[in-house]
């Protein structure tokens, strides 16, 4: 059975699961949460699981270049041009699958069946262990709204203190933050106690001053080969599978899988219910959704 008879199966089960919805953020660019997204995923795959990166950074996208992936439709295509799931995934490394959102989710424009929609994300739900979304650069809207409803969050920052800073102020942001996991990953170091320093500081502000925590995920050590993977459009974690920072997001991966949630997962039909239906638009499950006048 290939993946579109596949998929096509699954569009029929009534019994849908719901895949762990993790967007990966960060308080400013810069901090490789593109890179970290797109081997994260590939180590989540060689783990066995099956996994789809959804790229959220409207009109750029990093995720797509680094995987080397020409979108030709996106989620955009699904909502409004009447394409089918199956049409706008993409072949990734090994396995790995790729979305494009392709367009801004936060306004529902014109007559839409977004049951149709829902239908079609729901095929991702199931088939799909792990979505790994890209948030890219800068907070838009739909960026925003992936952080919000998402329950795992991971923050990528950097040992320097702007980034600390910037991750602090993205996280205080963050609507209903008590029902978050949060998982903080810290980039570009030299060594683990630089790690620790980071981590210690970010999370103690995080008790003193919000009243929450921050899972302690993992560090990535700072390499010049990963700019020269990104580059090639070859992950590191492909290119160099003995390199430290590839070790670094295996273990990280393997972390990620090891922290299990006991909250009821909203996958990503939940997620998108939450967007479109908090935009504006009002959903009838038996009928059309229209943008309000």
């Amino acid at each position: 059975m290939d993946q579109a008879e596949r998929l096509r199966y699954l569009f029929q089960q009534n019994n849908m699961k719901r895949c762990r919805v993790i967007t990966v953020t960060g308080g400013k660019g810069g901090t490789g949460k593109t890179c970290i997204s797109v081997n994260l995923s590939i180590a989540l795959r060689k783990l066995g699981y099956n996994v789809l990166i959804i790229d959220a950074d409207i009109g750029f996208s990093n995720a797509e270049i680094e995987l080397g992936v020409i979108s030709k439709f996106t989620l955009y295509d699904v909502l409004y041009g009447n394409k089918k799931i199956i049409d706008v995934i993409n072949d990734g490394p090994i396995g790995v699958k790729f979305i494009s959102t392709g367009g801004n989710f936060d306004l529902i424009n014109g007559d839409i069946d977004l049951n149709v929609f829902f239908n079609n994300i729901n095929i991702l739900d199931n088939y799909f262990d792990y979505v790994i979304v890209d948030t890219g650069a800068g907070i838009n809207k739909t960026v925003k709204s992936f952080i919000d409803m998402s329950d795992d969050v991971v923050v990528v920052t950097t040992p320097e203190p702007t980034a600390i800073m910037d991750a602090y102020i993205l996280i205080k942001s963050i609507q209903e933050l008590s029902d978050k996991n949060l998982y903080l990953i810290v980039n570009k170091v030299t060594n683990q106690s630089e790690y620790v320093s980071v981590y210690e500081r970010l999370n103690n502000a995080l008790i003193n001053f919000l009243g929450t925590t921050i899972n302690d995920l993992g560090y990535i050590h700072e390499d010049a080969r990963i700019s020269e993977c990104i580059k090639a459009q070859n992950p590191i974690i492909l290119k160099y599978q003995s390199s430290k920072p590839s070790k670094d997001i295996t273990r990280i991966a393997e972390n990620l899988t090891n922290h299990k949630s006991t909250k009821k997962k909203e996958g990503l039909l939940g997620i998108f219910k939450k967007m479109l239906l908090n935009s504006g638009g009002i959903y009838n499950g038996e009928h059309k959704t229209r943008a309000k006048d």
